[in-house]
């Protein structure tokens, strides 16, 4: 029995000896795989993509200590702003991806003209989805008009308007150079008078925004503001009236 535990005691030394000196040179392995398989079993890490100088890093973040609202959308930083894009493990239809995509391109545009002239970026957002599809109808392709703006001048020159369909009949509708043009555009639109009473609202409101502007007349849908408050919600737009 003795010689035995003699024998035990020597196995579990050179075992503790060999385990070390392994541990010695693979110490940083050992502790990689063993964040590797956490990951794994948890999948609760995600990743961040931050910019900086024209480099690109990946900083891992958990998200038990940064709430994300939605699981199927993930935020990058983009300098101060939040820049929404596509999650790798979800699956978004066709129309969810031209919206999402539509977000990225236009935001920080949506953002600048909130500043200069106090109109709640997910308003503008969620008005340039609903009225161009996500940037695919016609009227945006061909005239660069992403809130429906029409045209009512008598004298129009050539290349200041086009025709097409609204609602149930035609109408002329402005052309603009650039999204940006168009942009500049809507908010100047809503400086005239009739809508005059969204400057009263907090810029916080979005719902208001979205009543008021049915209430105003910019547009015949009923459901109009129901439709732009689901997309603010849908996607968060709301974050971006943060500045």
């Amino acid at each position: 029995m003795k010689n035995k535990l003699i024998r035990l005691k020597y196995v579990s030394n050179v075992f503790t000896h060999r385990f070390l000196f392994h541990w010695k040179l693979n110490w940083i392995k050992y502790i990689v795989i063993f964040f590797a398989g956490i990951m794994i079993y948890n999948k609760d890490l995600d990743f961040h993509i931050e910019l900086k100088n024209s480099s690109c890093f990946l900083i891992p973040i958990n998200k038990t200590e940064r709430k994300i609202p939605s699981k199927d959308i993930v935020f990058t930083k983009d300098g101060d702003n939040e820049i929404k894009i596509l999650a790798s493990n979800k699956k978004h239809n066709e129309k969810e991806k031209i919206h999402l995509n539509y977000i990225q391109d236009y935001f920080l545009l949506a953002q600048k003209e909130m500043k200069k002239n106090k109109i709640p970026a997910s308003i503008k957002l969620a008005q340039g989805i609903l009225e161009t599809n996500g940037g695919t109808s016609d009227l945006a392709k061909k005239c660069n008009n992403h809130f429906g703006i029409k045209c009512f001048s008598k004298k129009c020159k050539k290349g200041h308007c086009m025709n097409f369909n609204d609602d149930t009949h035609k109408d002329f509708f402005k052309k603009y150079n650039s999204v940006e043009e168009s942009y500049r555009a809507h908010s100047l639109f809503l400086k005239k008078s009739r809508y005059e009473n969204l400057f009263n609202l907090e810029m916080n409101d979005y719902k208001s925004w979205a009543y008021e502007l049915k209430r105003a007349g910019y547009a015949t849908d009923k459901k109009y503001p129901e439709k732009l408050i689901n997309l603010i919600e849908k996607y968060e737009l709301y974050k971006y009236d943060k500045y």
